[in-house]
């Protein structure tokens, strides 16, 4: 039987649709600067109020053990988007500035790149954070580095010109959302490659306030809604970044249908400084504007759900909520958990920025009605980073065996399975400082050996006990030692070729690896 050279094409068209009807949607949610103790569903003793978030866990999946690769922003968004730890990259500690130039480099492979090869559409609404490659004005020389100072380039760049090295050129097809938070120059929106209005105004200092009667250091309210100076769009308002997201993020999936699979990407301004909810959410916690503002974001991805159920694409949809790293005291001081009879960290010891687990230990919850047993819990040891690995299987791409190199896959974590193949998980923090974990031991590196720490996680969760100066688990010291030098060296965790991290070669927190 023959079939007409068009017949050939509308059953490849029609089988292409099928296909891509079968992949299943995926939202990514970050939150930023928030602890697992921050999730009503997740403590007891919780002063806030997360019904949307709650609801996700009892629909979903719960997992108790995950974690970034980073404690602070910058670098943790690296590894979920790339699948290589955050240090592989020219960033060896720290996070970028507003007028930074681009972390990911275009020769990298990301998740989004990877899902439009699979047929997806990709959209990013919120906080990048993993900067730019700006256009200067005529004459002006351009300023391609890591750390750079606003105040110094922020009059010589052209904002009506296009930038680069942003989301669209790491694979997204849609972006819009801001540098990085709300409190960080330029203030203005971002629109796939382009300023949405340009900045033409000054946003004055903004912070702690040198004659404060207590002293500046504990001028906690003016810390936590600290506004760095800097230009900013005429009416822009840091209190209505939230919101707008959750708009952009609405009128995307209003677009969307079963017909193409997309992955939507929404990264967070909350509960991170500024801390400015909206005035409706003021006063509606028990944990002071922080509380409000974690209650804001849980109504925004309440917003996300109402419009996946109105869309009809709840059922194969995966929704994730995570969140870059753990709460940040400029948020909410420390002597707030007293203050509120709320904690963030949830007994966990350490915070944002710091490598005990409060640090890097954060809420990671699935949905996939289609997939996911409701209300389960999986205990396993999992990073952010295994998204990339995630992603390929789960679409059936086959990836490059230089690309994704500390991304595992977890998709039978997700359907009820144990199938996951990650040795050790290692995070950095702030400083760039290492720390590795295998198993229920983490080895904290210092170079001031008497600042080394080693912890058995699985009898001292609260990181109390440290077990570095017993004879008894100085061969554990060794092994994780040994681990973390040979994943430094090797490029990879994952099996291949041996690689070179990108930047130097050697850099002062690999103290104990010989030049």
């Amino acid at each position: 039987m023959k079939f007409k050279i068009s017949t050939v094409l509308f059953l490849l068209v029609c089988c292409r649709f099928v296909m891509a009807a079968e992949q299943p949607n995926i939202i990514f949610i970050l939150a930023d600067d928030m602890g697992i103790g921050d999730i009503s569903a997740l403590n007891d003793e919780s002063k806030i109020q997360t019904p949307n978030l709650d609801k996700l866990i009892a629909q979903g999946m719960n997992f108790s053990d995950a974690h970034t690769a980073s404690s602070v922003c910058t670098p943790t968004r690296y590894g979920l988007l790339t699948g290589r730890y955050p240090w592989r990259s020219e960033l060896k500690m720290g996070v970028v500035q507003g007028y930074s130039k681009a972390v990911v480099s275009p020769e990298i492979d990301t998740v989004p790149k990877l899902l439009k090869r699979a047929g997806y559409n990709t959209a990013m609404t919120g906080k990048w954070h993993l900067g730019f490659q700006w256009t200067y004005k005529e004459g002006e020389e351009p300023v391609c580095e890591l750390n750079v100072d606003s105040k110094e380039v922020e009059n010589r760049i052209d904002y009506t010109k296009p930038f680069t090295g942003g989301p669209l050129d790491c694979g997204f097809d849609y972006f819009y959302g801001m540098v990085a938070s709300p409190g960080m120059p330029p203030y203005t929106f971002l629109e796939n490659h382009r300023v949405a209005m340009l900045p033409t105004e000054q946003q004055a200092w903004y912070g702690p306030r040198d004659d404060f009667p207590a002293g500046k250091k504990k001028d906690y309210e003016r810390k936590a809604t600290m506004l760095r100076p800097g230009l900013k769009a005429p009416g822009f308002e840091s209190n209505q970044v939230m919101l707008r997201y959750t708009e952009k993020a609405v009128e995307y999936l209003q677009g969307q249908n079963a017909d193409t699979p997309f992955f939507l990407y929404v990264p967070y301004a909350s509960p991170h400084t500024p801390v400015v909810p909206r005035d409706e959410f003021k006063g509606t916690s028990k944990a002071g504007i922080y509380g409000d503002f974690v209650q804001e974001l849980d109504w925004s991805v309440g917003q996300i759900f109402q419009t996946l159920e109105k869309q009809g694409l709840t059922e194969n949809t995966i929704v994730v909520f995570t969140a870059d790293n753990g709460h940040a005291p400029a948020s909410f001081p420390m002597h707030f958990k007293e203050k509120y009879g709320h904690d963030p960290e949830r007994g966990l010891n350490g915070h944002k920025a710091q490598l005990y687990e409060g640090g890097h230990r954060v809420p990671f919850i699935v949905r996939w009605p289609a997939k996911i047993k409701a209300d389960s819990v999986c205990d396993t040891t999992i990073n952010l980073n295994d998204l990339y690995a995630t992603c390929a299987v789960l679409t059936g791409q086959k990836t490059d065996v230089n690309q994704g190199v500390d991304s595992y896959n977890m998709l039978d974590l997700l359907l009820g399975g144990s199938a996951y193949e990650r040795p050790t998980s290692v995070h950095v923090d702030y400083g760039g400082k290492f720390a590795i974990r295998k198993g229920d031991w983490k080895l904290i590196m210092n170079g001031n050996l008497k600042q080394q720490q080693l912890f058995n996680l699985k009898n001292d969760l609260g990181e109390k006990n440290n077990l570095i100066g017993n004879p008894e688990h100085a061969p554990m010291v060794r092994v994780l030692t040994d681990g973390l030098t040979s994943v430094v060296e090797n490029g990879r965790t994952t099996p291949g070729p041996k690689l070179e991290n990108d930047g130097s070669k050697h850099w002062k927190q690999l103290y104990w690896i010989e030049k």
